[in-house]
């Protein structure tokens, strides 16, 4: 019988990074390279993550509105996490910290704190 295959994308540690940064704000909009910085991997890292992500669903993407003259910039692709990302996200990084003995309550939200 063969592998089956397993249903949403691979989590790498990289990935359980990025899906951990995004978790700390589930519906904030993100920048790739921000993320990049944050996580401290490179963007040719960073980037076929979201791609990954988006392709399952678990992210939704949009380019930012405005003109590059008047942001004085080229145009950012945003990226968000779906309801469903945001769920199947909590349960990928509780199972990637599990493998690596880290208890999942390490990726609660902190209620109180600041």
């Amino acid at each position: 019988m063969g592998k089956r295959r397993q249903s949403g994308p691979r989590i790498t540690l990289p990935t359980a990074a990025v899906l951990r940064l995004m978790l700390d704000n589930p519906t904030a909009d993100y920048y790739g390279f921000d993320l990049a910085k944050a996580s401290g991997f490179p963007s040719g890292t960073i980037y076929p993550i979201l791609a990954r992500l988006e392709v399952a669903g678990w992210l939704a993407s949009y380019w930012e509105e405005g003109e590059p003259a008047e942001l004085e910039r080229p145009r950012r692709r945003m990226y968000r996490l779906t309801g469903h990302g945001a769920t199947a996200a909590r349960d990928a990084v509780a199972t990637a910290l599990g493998r690596l003995g880290v208890a999942s309550s390490a990726i609660e939200p902190q209620v109180g704190i600041t």
